[in-house]
């Protein structure tokens, strides 16, 4: 009998209608996806073009303010869905349309034009249950004979039996002889003359007859649906041929051809192709912004000496390719793992248009002339950065308001002008528009979420964001290296003619001064004082308003910047209370110390807790170390310029660091090759302070990144040649990233080689930014110097003359 209990079984699982049903469902949550979903079908069945044709018969009711309303009549309400496709087969019917979840098209993922195929969760024929009841399907097959083809019908009500299992729900299936182009013209009654539709070849196909449909159709909601498709199909960019035509039977003058995304009108062009394997990326990159006859006449000179990609040559041609590597655009020192995330990705193309709505008389640059009302309406339909997946949208990136880069908090963070500094600008999500096209054969790890409603945010997709927006970046560089000598050119100008007004000013000034004592030999000193003073005050005052909107952007970012400091000084009192506090663990130690017998003192207990104030007291060094540091650095005296000790300012300099180079083991040493030079150096101390701080900041940085074990050394050496203070700051820690092609661009503004394993930038990407603007703000001068070990810059101001 025991033996008996113990006879194990085997039985399978059941899976009712409903389940699955509501499984289809999930994928379809409202009627404007389903469309696309058959639509997408018609594309994998490599029609070259699908009509979408909604018969809607509405009635007019007046409602209560005596307004008329256009009601649609649901239940005679009907849905066509019509391509001139491959077609199928019975077998293709039986064995693959009536299987839930089939995987054919994973399977067999291309088509036989070698499309590759949208669908691949065998689901996407419960978008007909989510748009109606019934549905009614006329297919021709293009391997049929005697034009045989399959008529098939489902009514989708049975799947909400709940008595009832999959397995129990059936459709009718028959072969009869079809023409499509005749049951289309018999479906639609002559409604309309599809064949005015030029170059349809119905020789094989499907239509998709959808009635007693599960919503109202209102003139809204059709509406959607023809921008959802706007959206959805290959833009014309792609050269895909499939072609969606769109029809509303009762407004048969309204719609016609889905128009899809094409960029004629455009400052920037830039294609890039990502090529996986070889870690590098094709660039193409077409200029179409600068005014060339103006350019010619006003601004040649100020590229007759400058290389390629900024001579005037490639300026004149527009168009320029180039290659570079995926290490270099994002600034990584590539080791095996980041290769193999970065092969993973698998190769992708970029297209993107940088399209401005507004043309700025104020910045002087020779712009083309641009319709603002033509280009806002392009934006407005196809804005936005987004991504086709073997032709068809992902959505939802690139959708009004989905700034999925976040370029918008990239550009407010650096809201300068294009030409005001080198890399500085960046560009807003409302001017650009794009495209990215990848895979399911290249780019694999690039998923879609079970829902669909996006890619899956793993490491993968978020490096391939960071490529995408180093791409970006790339162009955002090419723009300002192009403005930037204008910008400068025409500043100089504008500081000239300002020198001019006031030398005019001031001439008239004294001509009328002269004047006024000619007629009043003996005037009234204080009212003499009081007119001059009024004078001289209206004089400048407007040159005052002139500059002040230049400088407005720049302003933002020092505020940005300075709140920090102002944030410090309101807390200053609290900090100090903190520095205090912390040193009362000395005193605390001992006490409780003292209450330790001694025979408990050779614990494990008892040595535990001597480690933990040890542990205290370096915490409270670091606290006091940099609340004594930041308090210093944002000192009244420091934020006037006064004649500066340079030997001075360095010996505190060290004194004020000399704590954390004891922690982390790095030795200072300062060169003095000044002697008993005499000479005049005059600056503000929290500049030198900001420079140096930085740059010893760096340093640390870099022997921590350092992979081999040694001696942690810092070398500042200055001294005085032909009238100019020189500074070298060097160190033996990792060096200048690789990443860094052109040694220069550390100085750009948030760039940083300090990333996470997927290309996130760690870093703030302003300290070397803020060290040349520092030096720049001072008339100084800093160079990057090789060095076969380690890093080195060369920092020279000028000397006033003794």
């Amino acid at each position: 009998m025991e033996e008996k209990l113990n006879i194990a079984t085997k039985i399978p699982f059941k899976v009712s209608a409903r389940a699955g049903k509501l499984l289809g469902r999930e994928n379809f949550s409202n009627p404007e996806g389903a469309i696309t979903e058959l639509v997408k079908n018609s594309y994998d069945a490599d029609a070259e073009n699908c009509l979408v044709i909604f018969d809607i018969p509405i009635i007019q009711i007046e409602d209560e303010n005596g307004e008329i309303q256009n009601i649609p009549v649901k239940e005679e309400s009907v849905l066509y869905i019509i391509d001139n496709g491959d077609g199928m087969e019975k077998k293709t019917v039986e064995d693959y349309w009536m299987q839930i979840g089939t995987g054919n098209k994973e399977q067999f993922f291309l088509s036989d034009n070698r499309r590759v195929k949208t669908g691949a969760k065998g689901i996407g024929r419960f978008a007909l249950d989510r748009l109606g009841l019934n549905t009614e399907m006329w297919t021709l097959s293009k391997n049929a004979e005697n034009n045989i083809g399959i008529y098939w019908q489902m009514n989708w009500s049975q799947f909400d039996d709940l008595e009832k299992s999959i397995s129990e729900i059936e459709a009718e299936i028959s072969e009869i002889p079809i023409q499509i182009e005749t049951k289309i013209q018999e479906l639609l009654e002559n409604n309309f003359d599809f064949r005015d539709l030029t170059n349809i070849d119905f020789k094989s196909g499907t239509i998709l007859k959808i009635s007693n449909l599960k919503d109202e159709w209102y003139i809204d909601e059709i509406e959607n649906v023809y921008k959802s498709l706007e959206a959805l199909i290959p833009p014309k960019e792609l050269n895909i041929p499939f072609q969606v035509y769109f029809k509303h039977i009762q407004n048969i003058s309204d719609y016609g051809y889905v128009n899809t995304a094409f960029y004629n009108d455009f400052d920037y062009k830039i294609k890039a192709k990502y090529n996986a394997e070889s870690l590098t990326v094709e660039f193409e990159i077409e200029r179409n912004e600068l005014d060339l006859n103006v350019i010619y006449k006003k601004y040649k000179h100020l590229y007759e000496q400058l290389s390629f990609p900024f001579d005037l040559n490639t300026i004149e041609n527009k168009t320029f390719k180039y290659s570079k590597s995926v290490g270099k655009l994002l600034n990584w020192d590539l080791n095996e793992s980041k290769k193999n995330l970065l092969k993973e990705i698998g190769d992708f193309n970029f297209t993107f248009n940088y399209i401005k709505l507004v043309k700025s008389l104020k910045e002087g640059y020779p712009y083309k002339d641009i319709i603002v009302k033509e280009r806002r309406e392009t934006l407005e339909r196809f804005g936005g950065i987004k991504i086709y997946r073997d032709s068809f949208r992902v959505r939802p990136y690139g959708d009004p308001k989905n700034d999925w880069l976040g370029l918008g908090f990239r550009a407010a963070k650096s809201p300068a002008g294009a030409g005001q500094r080198i890399g500085d600008w960046r560009v807003n999500n409302e001017s650009v528009a794009g495209i990215i096209t990848i895979s399911r054969k290249n780019n694999p790890l690039l998923e879609d979420k079970s829902d669909r409603g996006g890619i899956q945010e793993n490491d993968s997709f978020d490096t391939f964001k960071n490529i995408i927006i180093a791409i970006i970046h790339e162009f955002e560089v090419d723009r300002s290296r192009i403005l930037n000598p204008i910008y400068l050119f025409n500043q100089q100008k504008r500081k000239e003619e300002q020198e001019k007004e006031i030398q005019k000013q001031a001439e008239a000034l004294a001509k009328k001064i002269i004047e006024e004592q000619k007629r009043n030999p003996e005037p009234d000193e204080n009212k003499e004082q009081e007119r001059v003073e009024t004078f001289f005050k209206e004089s400048v005052r407007n040159i005052i308003e002139e500059k002040a909107d230049e400088e407005n952007q720049e302003i933002v970012q020092v505020r940005s910047l300075a709140s920090l400091g102002l944030i410090v000084s309101s807390f200053s009192h609290e900090l100090k209370e903190v520095s205090n506090n912390a040193s009362e663990i000395v005193e605390l130690e001992k006490y409780a110390l003292s209450l330790i017998p001694i025979d408990k003192k050779s614990s494990s207990d008892y040595r535990d807790m001597v480690d933990i104030f040890q542990l205290l007291k370096e915490d409270k060094e670091k606290i006091k170390h940099w609340v004594d540091y930041t308090l210093t650095a944002i000192r009244k005296d420091k934020r006037k310029r006064s004649k500066l000790d340079i030997a001075h300012f360095f010996d505190q300099l060290n004194e004020s660091w000399k704590r954390i180079f004891k922690r982390k083991d790095i030795n200072l040493s300062i060169l003095n090759k000044i002697g008993n030079h005499t000479y005049d150096f005059r600056a503000f101390e929290m500049d030198l302070t900001t420079i140096f701080s930085n740059l010893i900041n760096n340093s640390i940085d870099s022997f921590e990144q350092r992979k081999t074990i040694g001696d942690r050394n810092i070398v500042i050496e200055f001294e005085i040649i032909n009238n100019r203070l020189e500074i070298i700051f060097s160190d033996n820690g990792k060096g200048l990233d690789k990443a860094f092609e052109n040694k220069e661009d550390i100085f750009l503004p948030f760039t940083t080689s300090k990333k996470d394993r997927t290309g996130n930038e760690i870093g703030t990407g302003l300290g070397m930014y803020l060290v040349k603007s520092v030096v720049d703000d001072n008339n100084g001068n800093i160079e990057i110097l090789h060095c076969p070990i380690g890093f080195s810059v060369k920092i020279s101001f000028s000397l006033i003359n003794k």
